[in-house]
C-alpha cells in the first residue's frame, strides 16, 4: 500500500492519506520553501527537488525503489493559479496549467494501481482560453452565461464584439482534461467536493478525482459532518473547535495597512464589507466595486462558531481576507496550521510570507485521508471479489461523465448562492458493495 506522491507542496495531501494507511514512498517538489519545510519533519523521506519536466518517470521509480505497474497509488494537485477565481485564469493554455500533463504522464508510464489528483473546483468552468471581460460580447463577468446564448451574452444588437468561441466557454477546460485522463484506461469518479462536509473546520470546495485500472468498486466519500447536523451527522466543525487549546504567547502573523485596518475595525465577526457604512463601502474596494460578483471575501471578519472560508497564501490582501474574530490582525501561521490539519509539531522553513503560503496552498489533511480511505476501500472490495475487470469495465464510468460534471457544476452554484454545500455530493456513487463492477449489461 505504497504512494508515489507529485507537487508534493507541503504535503498536506500526502499527510492525510498516510494517515489512512499508505506509505509514501517519494516526494516530487520544485519549492525550495517547501522542500526544506519537508527535509525538517521527514528526513527519512526521498525527496525529489526538481522540476517534474525534468524528471524521467524512470527516475522516480528508481527513487522509490518501485518497478513499473508494481506502485499502488499515485497522488497529486498540479499548480491550479491558471483554473483558480483568485488567478488570471490562464487555464490550460498556461504552462501553470498544462502541468497536469506531467500528473497523466507520470500515471501512464508507471500504471499505478490506483491515483487520487486534486485541484481548485472551477476547473468544472474555466475555459481553455481566457477572453477579457471588457472584450467579451455584453461584458458579462458570469462565463456560463454564454454557454446559454451561442456565446453572445446579454450583448445588445449594437454591440460589434465577436461570439465567445468554443474554447473561450465555461467547461471547455475539464473537457479537454477528461479527454487526456480517459485515454489512460483508467475508470475515474470525479466531483466537487466541500471538506467541511468531510471534518475540516474550512467551506473549501476541491476538484477531485480517483482513478482505477484495477477495479469500477471506487467511490466519492459520503459526507461524514453536514452544516446544520441533519441525517444524524454531526455539525460542521468550527473555528472555535480547530484553535481549541492551542495558546501562542508570540504568534507569527501578517498586519493590515493603516488604512485596511480602519476597515477592518468597522466590521463585526462574520462580517465583511457589506458592513462598512455605506459612504465607505466603495472607498474601501476601490475598482472591485463596480465589479460583478457577491465579493463576499472581502474584508471579512471571521466568526468563532462556524468554519472558515478557504485559508488562503496570502490572509492580508483585502479581497481574500480571514481576519481573527476578536483581534484586527490575519489569522496567524499555527492558526492557519492547525484549520489545515498539521499537527502543532510540524514545523515550517522559510519567511513568514513563505510559512503562509505553503499552509494556504497545501490539501487539508483531513481531506487526503477520506480520499486515501476511499482507495483502500475499493482495494479492499477488489479483493473480496477476486476477480480482473475488463477494459469495457473499466470504460463504463463514461456513461456517467455528463451526471458528473452536471453535479460538480451544481455543488458550485449552490456553494455561491449560499455558502453551504449539498447535504449530500450528488456525484457520489452507491455504496461499494452495491456498486461493484457494475457496468450496462453485466
Amino acid at each position: 500500500m505504497n504512494c508515489v506522491s507529485l507537487f508534493s507542496g507541503s504535503v498536506g495531501l500526502d499527510l492525510g492519506i498516510e494517515e489512512a494507511g499508505l506509505t509514501p514512498l517519494v516526494c516530487i517538489e520544485n519549492d525550495d520553501d517547501c522542500v526544506n519545510t519537508l527535509r525538517l519533519n521527514r528526513p527519512e523521506l526521498p525527496v525529489i527537488h526538481q522540476d517534474i519536466r525534468e524528471v524521467t518517470t524512470a527516475e522516480i521509480l528508481a527513487t522509490a525503489g518501485a518497478e513499473r505497474g508494481k506502485v499502488f497509488c499515485v497522488s497529486g494537485g498540479p499548480p491550479c493559479q491558471s483554473f483558480s477565481s483568485g488567478g488570471k485564469r490562464g487555464s490550460i493554455l498556461d504552462p501553470r496549467g498544462s502541468l497536469f500533463m506531467e500528473f497523466l504522464r507520470v500515471v501512464k508510464e508507471a500504471q499505478p494501481a490506483y491515483f487520487v489528483f486534486e485541484n481548485v473546483a472551477q476547473i468544472v468552468t474555466a475555459a481553455i482560453k481566457h477572453r477579457p471581460i471588457e472584450d467579451r460580447p455584453g461584458k458579462n463577468w458570469n462565463l456560463s452565461l454564454y454557454n446559454r446564448s451561442d456565446g453572445h451574452g446579454t450583448a445588445t444588437p449594437s454591440d460589434a464584439s465577436r461570439p465567445l468561441e468554443q474554447d473561450e466557454l465555461s467547461g471547455a477546460a475539464i473537457k479537454a482534461v477528461l479527454e487526456e485522463f480517459d485515454a489512460l484506461g483508467y475508470y475515474l469518479n470525479f466531483g466537487v467536493v466541500n471538506a467541511a462536509d468531510y471534518g475540516v473546520p474550512q467551506r473549501r470546495l476541491r476538484f477531485v478525482m480517483l482513478g482505477s485500472r484495477v477495479t469500477t468498486a471506487i467511490s466519492l466519500p459520503e459526507p461524514s459532518h453536514s452544516s446544520d447536523g441533519s441525517d444524524g451527522l454531526p455539525r460542521w466543525r468550527t473555528l472555535r473547535d480547530a484553535l481549541k487549546g492551542l495558546e501562542e504567547s508570540d504568534p507569527l502573523h501578517s498586519s493590515y495597512t493603516d488604512r485596511f485596518k480602519r476597515f477592518f475595525e468597522l466590521v463585526p465577526p462574520g462580517g465583511n464589507w457589506r458592513s462598512l457604512p455605506s459612504d465607505l463601502q466603495r472607498e474601501a474596494l476601490g475598482k472591485a466595486f463596480e465589479a460583478g460578483g457577491g465579493k463576499t471575501g472581502f474584508f471579512r471578519r471571521l466568526e468563532w462558531d462556524s468554519p472558515t472560508p478557504t485559508i488562503v497564501a496570502k490572509p492580508n490582501r483585502k479581497s481574500s481576507a480571514i481576519c481573527h474574530p476578536d483581534e484586527t490582525r490575519p489569522l496567524s501561521v499555527r492558526e492557519c496550521a492547525r484549520l489545515q490539519g498539521f499537527p502543532d509539531s510540524w514545523e515550517f522553513t522559510g519567511s513568514m510570507h513563505r510559512q503562509y503560503s505553503q499552509i494556504g496552498n497545501a490539501v487539508p489533511l483531513q481531506l487526503g485521508r477520506i480520499l486515501g480511505e476511499a482507495i483502500l476501500a475499493a482495494e479492499e472490495a477488489r479483493r473480496k471479489s477476486k476477480r480482473r475487470v475488463t477494459s469495457k469495465e473499466l470504460g463504463s464510468w463514461r456513461g456517467r461523465k455528463e451526471e458528473m460534471l452536471e453535479s460538480s457544476k451544481q455543488v458550485l452554484r449552490d456553494y455561491s448562492r449560499n455558502g453551504k454545500s449539498r447535504k449530500k455530493p450528488a456525484q457520489s456513487m452507491q455504496p461499494v458493495q452495491e456498486e461493484l463492477f457494475a457496468v450496462a449489461g453485466h
